[in-house]
């Protein structure tokens, strides 16, 4: 997948304070981060997990939904390391509206020790 993430122009940025997994475009100011072969430690449900086949030849890679990218963000805000995460939640929550609100409830508070839920993003 990194081949073909730089075959099409994606860089890997360098330097202090920087995601050394993460893959950014620098025209089209979009992201990618490559992450372990167990979705967020195996907390998120397979049929939550978009698998797409054939990629490159051979290849396949799976996508979080976005309730589980959302958690992931509270998680990382709760634990005190990251207060901008809340931000980067919040913003995922307004451009996303067709969410599963039970499950972000469950995945937030799984994430963020039951500190956290749904309100949070308001």
């Amino acid at each position: 997948m990194e081949a073909v993430l730089r075959e099409h122009g994606f860089i890997r940025p360098i330097g202090p304070g920087l995601a050394t997994r993460g893959w950014i475009h620098p025209e089209l100011a979009l992201g990618f981060e490559v992450v372990g072969s167990t979705p967020l430690d195996g907390l998120v449900p397979r049929e939550r997990i978009l698998l797409i086949d054939d990629f490159a030849p051979g290849s396949s890679f799976a996508i979080l939904g976005v309730e589980d990218l959302i958690a992931d963000r509270m998680g990382q805000y709760a634990s005190g390391t990251a207060p901008d995460r809340i931000d980067q939640a919040r913003l995922l929550y307004r451009l996303h509206s067709p969410l599963d609100h039970v499950y972000l409830e469950r995945r937030i508070r799984e994430e963020s020790a039951g500190d956290h839920g749904v309100d949070d993003l308001d």
